[in-house]
């Protein structure tokens, strides 16, 4: 009997160690822009003046940071918008299932942008020849943890819209032809 009474203590306390692993988690949510009324962080194409638009083909994705870890995709990628909110992303509360983060933990996220005609991921896109992509700065957070041994939610989770404006950069082996391309036309030109 008290093997019986033994073995189910000990199946109750693994059953809530895996619930731990499963439960904890953070939250952020992935809209961009920095002001409801006049937002002035929109994301550009490399001529500085043209807004992203998901008409284009143009998304982004959440990355984020715990830590001191590595940045991490989380969620999903995200049209940008088009025509007069162009330059932004309205995207979903994401929830990111994380055994280390049961209580406040700094982290910090970045927004990273990219062509779907190049890639359905940032790292396929960032290496296609003559792709264009980029990414915003790194922004500091706190990411509000669910404890589940007290059952605690986060009280509050970040928004992820405190990046600067930035621009999107044509992959670096088409950037390092044109310099190739250009020294040849000088040196041809100084014969």
């Amino acid at each position: 009997m008290k093997t019986k009474v033994l073995k189910a203590s000990i199946l109750a306390i693994l059953l809530a160690v895996s619930a731990t692993t499963v439960l904890a988690e953070y939250q952020i949510l992935f809209f961009t822009p920095n002001d409801a009324t006049t937002p002035t962080n929109p994301v550009f194409d490399s001529d500085n003046v043209t807004k992203l638009a998901g008409s284009a083909g143009w998304v982004g994705q959440l990355y984020v940071q715990v830590g001191t870890g590595a940045f991490s995709a989380v969620g999903s990628a995200v049209s940008f918008l088009n025509s007069s909110t162009a330059g932004f992303i309205s995207g979903p509360t994401i929830t990111v299932a994380d055994s280390t983060v049961t209580a406040p933990t700094t982290g910090a996220y970045q927004l990273r942008v990219w062509n779907t005609a190049n890639g359905s991921t940032f790292e396929t896109a960032s290496v296609a020849p003559g792709a264009k992509f980029g990414t915003s700065s790194s922004v500091t957070v706190t990411l509000q943890g669910y404890n589940p041994f007290t059952q605690t939610p986060p009280i509050s989770f970040p928004t992820a819209n405190g990046f600067a404006s930035f621009s999107v950069v044509p992959e670096p082996a088409t950037i390092a032809l044109g310099l190739f391309g250009a020294a040849g036309l000088f040196i041809r030109r100084r014969k």
